[in-house]
């Protein structure tokens, strides 16, 4: 019995006869009598002929060309680019840095009359209230990227409340009809967001563009799921967000919650390890970039009992502390999200405490400096006051002596 191997050859000769013998030898790993005419490098010249003969390749092949023909004109246009913002760079480090007093005098205006236009949105026009936040957020992150940036403090943008606030952006712009991601975003904003206001003390110094933007990504997400949750119409959510809607989210599941906000952390939180804090720990010990955990284990908490063991236990309390922290901060979610007055109340409440914390700023930083001042100019006026006794002293001296 034999066994035929058909292929096809450029000459057009019919393909030599192959014993069951011979399969066997080719076969065998060990065996050294392995022909290599029976693969014949005829059949994969003709096969790679006809690969590359189709219309897929040549489409590969002619972006490859184009690829490369386009190489010297997107150097030359990262270079024009790179030039644009380098010239730019200059004129914003000057403004945001060493002229801010000049900025700061329109700023203060400017977040007067957005507090203003939240409310009026609110109450006149619900259904546009996230179209204002993606504006603002779209306005005063890149001044944020900026000005921690040029501070080595750009670091800070990875935390969670930033997550937080991209993850309310993909609902409203992309997964408007996911349940699981609006109520997540609803208990991260009531929750996490919300209480951070009174963890880190963040302050409504209105003439401040760094604090203003602390409160705006902290204060305006809650606002907006409160909107959406309560400030428009049935048919509203219905068409526009649907997850927002009676009929997917009709009540509060606290374990359903925890579960699906705990998967959204654990996202977070593996990804801002790996890429912060191992990838850039040696920018990190080494002072050139600043984190969260940076801060607080050398200022609030450093005498804290966590901070003092070997590593990695201080980094692993502070991941399970956060994580506790988060999932405490969530579990009065459930009132807000089914109560409009105490919702309101509850975003009242932190209003008032940014507030209190921006009033303490001005009476602290500005009283403290106008006191440092009058101590200036009193001791000034000490200096010259006994200038003018030594002076008045000698006059009378010289006097005496020349009677």
């Amino acid at each position: 019995m034999v066994d035929s191997y058909e292929t096809d050859f450029d000459d057009g000769k019919p393909p030599a006869r192959i014993s069951l013998a011979s399969w066997v030898e080719l076969l065998d790993p060990v065996s050294p009598t392995a022909q290599s005419y029976y693969l014949s490098r005829r059949y994969f010249n003709s096969a790679t002929q006809r690969i590359r003969s189709t219309k897929t390749h040549q489409k590969l092949a002619k972006l490859k060309n184009s690829a490369q023909d386009l190489t010297p004109q997107l150097e030359e246009i990262k270079k024009r680019t790179l030039t644009r913002l380098q010239a730019l760079d200059k004129p914003l480090e000057t403004l945001f840095f060493h002229k801010s007093s000049y900025l700061e005098k329109w700023f203060y205006p400017f977040t007067l009359f957005n507090i203003f236009g939240i409310g009026f949105i609110i109450g006149k026009y619900p259904e546009w209230f996230h179209v204002y936040y993606t504006a603002m957020l779209v306005l005063l992150m890149p001044v944020r990227f900026y000005t921690y940036y040029k501070t080595n403090s750009h670091y800070y943008m990875a935390d969670l409340c930033y997550y937080v606030n991209m993850m309310c952006l993909l609902f409203i712009w992309a997964w408007p009809t996911s349940v699981h991601l609006y109520q997540s975003c609803f208990a991260f904003t009531f929750g996490t967001l919300c209480f951070a206001v009174i963890t880190w003390r963040n302050s409504l110094v209105i003439h401040s563009v760094d604090k203003i933007t602390s409160c705006f990504i902290h204060i305006m997400p809650p606002l907006t799921m409160y909107t959406i949750r309560h400030g428009i119409g049935e048919d509203l959510k219905l068409e526009r967000f649907s997850a927002a809607s009676v009929l997917s989210s009709k009540s509060w599941n606290l374990k359903y919650n925890i579960l699906w906000t705990s998967l959204y952390y654990l996202v977070w939180q593996s990804a801002y390890h790996y890429f912060i804090t191992l990838r850039q720990s040696s920018k990190i010990k080494s002072g050139q970039r600043v984190t969260s955990f940076e801060y607080l284990t050398s200022h609030q908490f450093k005498n804290f009992w966590a901070v003092k063991l070997p590593d990695p236990w201080p980094m692993v309390c502070y991941i399970l502390i956060q994580y506790c922290y988060q999932l405490g901060t969530m579990m009065l979610c459930g009132i807000w999200f089914h109560h409009r007055r105490a919702a309101g109340a509850f975003l009242m409440f932190i209003y008032l405490c940014a507030a209190r914390n921006g009033a303490s700023y001005y009476i602290d930083h500005y009283g403290k400096k106008f006191e440092k001042e009058v101590t200036k100019l009193k001791v000034e006026l000490e200096n010259m006051q006994q200038q003018l006794d030594q002076k008045c002293y000698s006059a009378n001296e010289e006097e005496t002596h020349s009677l």
